[in-house]
């Protein structure tokens, strides 16, 4: 059994490997995110006549190159959830956080979780570019929910009780829609009191 530990971050990743008693076969190195760097772990990790596993925490985008490079070449890779990780670290003793150490938790991890660990399969184009798009969406979301929040809070200041007067129906939000025809005191009080 050997335990490959990765910590996956924007630049670069630390990848630390070893054995259940505690022998580290390697010592944390870096890994970037090249095709040649990931090809030659690949070729490290086939190398050995050992059950080999993978294993690294999910960090949004950054983990799924190597992961589907090293799926495509037939590894064991199990992506952990990073609250798994955060709790499995909250057990020792001795409080670190660089990459190396990092590295070697995650790589201890794979040792303490071995047979419960499962294995990663790489999503399809169309998977992944909708949970892209979903991101997306949700981040446009909180934008313009921030947006709305925003705009309410200068109307109080300029226009104090607006709000109530113009509550949202049906969906629309008849704030804006006034906030768009009248947006300076000329165009109101242009209209007259009628």
């Amino acid at each position: 059994m050997i335990s490959i530990g990765i910590d996956v971050s924007k630049e670069k990743n630390t990848v630390c490997i070893m054995r259940p008693d505690g022998e580290v076969l390697a010592a944390p190195f870096d890994l970037l995110h090249t095709m040649e760097d990931v090809l030659a772990l690949v070729r490290h990790l086939k190398s050995y006549d050992e059950d080999v596993r993978v294993v690294l925490e999910t960090t949004g985008h950054y983990h799924w190159p190597i992961v589907s490079l090293l799926v495509e070449n037939d590894i064991f890779v199990a992506c952990i959830n990073p609250l798994q990780m955060k709790k499995y670290c909250a057990q020792s003793i001795r409080k670190g956080k660089t990459d190396r150490i990092d590295a070697i938790k995650i790589a201890q991890y794979g040792i303490a979780y071995w047979s419960s660990l499962t294995r990663c399969i790489a999503d399809s184009d169309t998977y992944a570019e909708l949970r892209i798009f979903s991101r997306q969406y949700y981040q446009y979301l909180t934008i313009l929910m921030k947006a709305k929040i925003n705009l309410g809070i200068l109307l109080d200041q300029a226009m104090p009780g607006i709000q109530n007067i113009l509550s949202d129906q049906e969906g629309r939000h008849n704030l804006t829609d006034f906030i768009r025809k009248y947006w300076h005191f000329g165009n109101v009080i242009s209209k007259g009191e009628k």
